[in-house]
């Protein structure tokens, strides 16, 4: 692959997907947190979405301040943290999962409490890693994922992370390599290859720039699994927890002067624009309406496989008679 350019603060990359150096503008998105301005391009060979050029490493964490965890979850936490549950292989006995990305923890506890013996990956800086012991939980900095030894894990979850890191092609090598033979890989990410996603465009909610560095269709997405060796068994594009709400903000996204103003609120970020009041009468008189038309319209986009989400299971390819399959 390509070495990425670098320029003040910024490198422009090649498709982290196959490789290849050229691309097509699709807009220009703006960040609601910086107010800075990130070009969206498609990769001209695979298809791949992703921001171009990109922050370095080195610059962005700026673009994860303290208040961008907020609190930790916009609606109804725990009823969503069981959904989660609910989608994970059926395994036998004490199964060992990964939850990259862990956030505060709340996934990788839900799943501790049904028998899963647990891990979370999390930046350094995050919350979590000041909570870890009185969690009584395993959470991994990224780098250390490299010092785990092999076949560690029976599951690994990826909940709207995949899109964040700067090299997921590595990173999911690295998964293969920590995931036992058999073992299951659940992906979720935004579906830029949704309505929602077609029709948002820069105003999509889930767009997110620049720390969603790439937003994938399922083309892409199974172009990037079954490049680092993973077999897709089956996907889904609905979510309950995503589809009604994104559709929502995407359309308020539309009409308020502030992004995301509504999510700001709901996750009490401390954010500079939290006292727009036009934003907050518009948004919160309109967010019923919205909701139920979001319900009604990310049912109907899932049936065509176009709803606001995908999430995909996939395995190491192993025996398939082994027990760590999907059931």
């Amino acid at each position: 692959m390509q070495e990425a350019a670098h320029t003040a603060g910024f490198e422009t990359t090649p498709c982290n997907a196959c490789g290849a150096s050229t691309d097509t503008e699709l807009f220009a998105a703006t960040d609601h947190l910086s107010h800075e301005q990130f070009r969206v391009v498609r990769c001209s060979a695979c298809g791949l979405a992703f921001v171009n050029p990109r922050p370095i490493a080195e610059r962005i964490e700026r673009y994860y301040p303290e208040m961008y965890y907020g609190k930790r979850h916009p609606l109804f936490p725990g009823l969503m943290m069981r959904l989660r549950v609910r989608k994970l292989p059926r395994l036998a006995g004490s199964p060992r999962l990964l939850d990259v990305g862990c956030g505060h923890g709340d996934f990788i506890l839900a799943c501790q409490r049904v028998g899963w013996t647990v891990a979370g990956v999390e930046q350094e800086h995050s919350p979590i890693m000041r909570m870890k012991r009185e969690l009584g939980v395993e959470v991994y900095a990224p780098a250390q994922l490299r010092t785990l030894p092999s076949a560690s894990f029976d599951a690994v979850t990826f909940w709207h992370v995949l899109e964040h890191l700067p090299d997921p092609a590595e990173t999911l090598a690295q998964i293969r390599r920590l995931l036992k033979p058999g073992g299951v890989l659940l992906v979720e990410v935004p579906n830029f290859g949704g309505w929602e996603g077609r029709v948002g465009g820069p105003a999509w909610f889930h767009l997110d720039v620049p720390r969603h560095l790439y937003d994938f269709d399922r083309g892409s997405l199974e172009f990037v699994l079954r490049r680092q060796g993973f077999a897709t068994i089956r996907w889904e594009t609905f979510s309950l927890e995503y589809g009604a709400f994104g559709f929502a903000q995407t359309v308020l996204n539309r009409i308020c002067r502030h992004p995301n103003h509504l999510f700001q609120l709901l996750i009490r970020r401390g954010h500079p624009h939290a006292r727009s009041l036009r934003d907050t009468v518009i948004s919160v008189a309109a967010f019923p309406v919205l909701l139920a038309a979001g319900l009604l319209a990310s049912v109907v986009a899932a049936g065509f496989g176009a709803g606001g989400v995908l999430r995909v299971w996939a395995r190491k390819p192993a025996d398939l008679s082994s027990s760590s399959g999907v059931r």
